[in-house]
């Protein structure tokens, strides 16, 4: 009958330790969720700094391409300005010279 008993508390043991075992485990498998949820939060932060950085890049060269273009517009814009008061100036004078000529010629 003793012997029933030494298995019966064999079968117990084995049971608890089993349990410590299954805890242990699901304690282990938390630990694993909760790094690898911060593995993958961090490289998501990660990524999110890497966009930010090339944005900022992007957004500097967008900025100095249309400033770049905004002064050539305004230099062609100049230039043609003065050529249209090359122009004028030009007209002016030889309406006036024929005003002069008018002028004189009574």
């Amino acid at each position: 009958m003793g012997t029933m008993n030494e298995i019966i508390m064999g079968l117990y043991e084995i049971e608890e330790q089993a349990g410590q075992i299954m805890e242990n485990a699901a304690k282990r498998k938390q630990k694993l969720a909760e790094s690898n949820r911060k593995q993958r939060e961090d490289s998501v932060t990660e990524l999110e700094r890497e966009l930010e950085g090339r944005l900022t890049i992007l957004r500097s060269q967008l900025e100095t391409q249309t400033e770049e273009e905004l002064e050539s517009i305004v230099k062609k814009n100049q230039e043609q300005i003065a050529q249209l008061n090359e122009r004028c100036e030009k007209n002016l004078n030889q309406i006036a010279e024929k005003i002069v000529e008018k002028i004189t010629e009574v």
